[in-house]
């Protein structure tokens, strides 16, 4: 009896842990949720799908605008030390309708005194004219001083040239989400639980 309920002890720690992810928006790009700065070297069109570039880039072509309020993404697992927030989980919510080749291309994102956060890198390998999560890399190095609980401006710059239609539709992080398995181990450990507190 002692030995069930080990294993049955251990099977609930190992369900437990298993884990679904899933996308949350922690900041949009369409019209008025985000303004572009016309300073940039192009300015992409914005709509209420976000920002669309349809045109032949040019590598080192950048973008820059800011978010309509200061956000805090810290309830998002962007914590630890001053300017460590090299959390893989953040992404773009992309589209590709036509691209001559995949293009890279780095965001950086701004605190409101404008102090950089981290920049990150990534590519349109993959993206069709379905909506898509694109995973973020953090730039090994650029992390700077800026804050992660006041972001306010986004840089968006192409590594490469090209011809490409795409839409930028939000910034997401991917959060963990408790498992329909993790669940279930959890209901039959309190069932257990129960009826040896009946017995005893």
């Amino acid at each position: 009896m002692k030995t069930t309920k080990l294993l049955l002890i251990a099977l609930v720690f190992v369900l437990s842990n298993i884990t679904n992810a899933a996308n949350v928006t922690i900041g949009s790009f369409e019209t008025g949720a985000f303004t572009v700065d016309p300073a940039g070297s192009y300015v992409p069109s914005q709509s209420g799908l976000g920002l669309t570039t349809s045109r032949t880039v040019a590598a080192g072509e950048i973008w820059y605008g800011s978010f309509s309020t200061p956000m805090d993404w810290s309830s998002y697992g962007y914590t630890g030390t001053a300017g460590n927030y090299n959390n893989n989980t953040l992404g773009l919510l992309m589209s590709v309708t036509s691209q001559a080749s995949p293009l890279f291309f780095t965001v950086t994102v701004y605190d409101s005194l404008a102090n950089p956060i981290q920049s990150y890198s990534a590519d349109t390998s993959g993206l069709t004219s379905t909506p898509s999560f694109v995973a973020l890399a953090a730039v090994g190095g650029t992390a700077g001083s800026g804050l992660i609980t006041d972001i306010t401006s986004f840089a968006f710059s192409w590594d490469g040239a090209g011809n490409i239609d795409t839409t930028l539709s939000s910034i997401q992080s991917t959060i963990p989400e408790p498992s329909s398995a993790s669940l279930l181990a959890l209901g039959v450990a309190g069932f257990v639980a129960l009826r040896a507190r009946r017995k005893s």
